[in-house]
């Protein structure tokens, strides 16, 4: 199934919907002065709801896009490669450098018992075993052939929409949030 892709305006007309805060009811006229702006207090909930859900939800549900022309990459003379993370990318889903015999899908935290081995040269993973660790900005690749430029193949992320957009996918609304926040 494809997924939405909906303006910010169309997005927070769903969220009214789901809610039930809309369709209003138009058979009489109230005003008031001294409320709320509703659609100012959603839009700061809508746009923290969907960084959650960059975040946490499954990746079938978000945006994925292959940001390896946007990732700059630098390495040592021991086979360990540096990547900053371009500004979009909230999360790595798949990378692979040339050389590998396998893209890596699984990022690996600082403090994770395999990551801790990654600072020995002897028993490091190689180019047969690649592992990445992820950190806040930056992945550490390791499993380069010593020597040589790393070359990035596939940098896969799920990423934030460039022009401000909400694409998810439609199971992704079973995670909207219900009136009242």
């Amino acid at each position: 199934m494809e997924k939405l892709n909906l303006t910010e305006t169309e997005m927070l007309a769903l969220w009214k919907r789901v809610m039930h805060i809309e369709p209003v009811r138009r058979e009489c006229a109230v005003e008031r002065d001294d409320g709320i702006n509703l659609d100012d207090f959603l839009l700061i909930h809508l746009r923290q709801w969907y960084a959650h859900l960059l975040l946490t939800a499954p990746i079938e549900w978000l945006p994925v896009e292959d940001l390896k022309t946007d990732v700059p990459l630098s390495s040592t003379d021991t086979g360990v490669a540096t990547a900053m993370l371009p500004t979009r990318c909230v999360r790595p889903v798949e990378w692979r450098l040339a050389g590998w015999p396998h893209s890596v899908t699984r990022f690996l935290a600082p403090d994770d018992p395999a990551a801790l081995a990654q600072r020995s040269e002897w028993i490091r993973s190689g180019v047969n075993n690649p592992a990445i660790i992820a950190h806040d900005d930056r992945l550490t690749l390791y499993g380069i052939t010593p020597g040589t430029a790393p070359v990035l193949l596939t940098a896969r992320c799920v990423a934030t929409p460039e022009d401000g957009r909400y694409i998810l996918h439609h199971d992704a609304l079973s995670a909207l949030p219900r009136w009242p926040l």
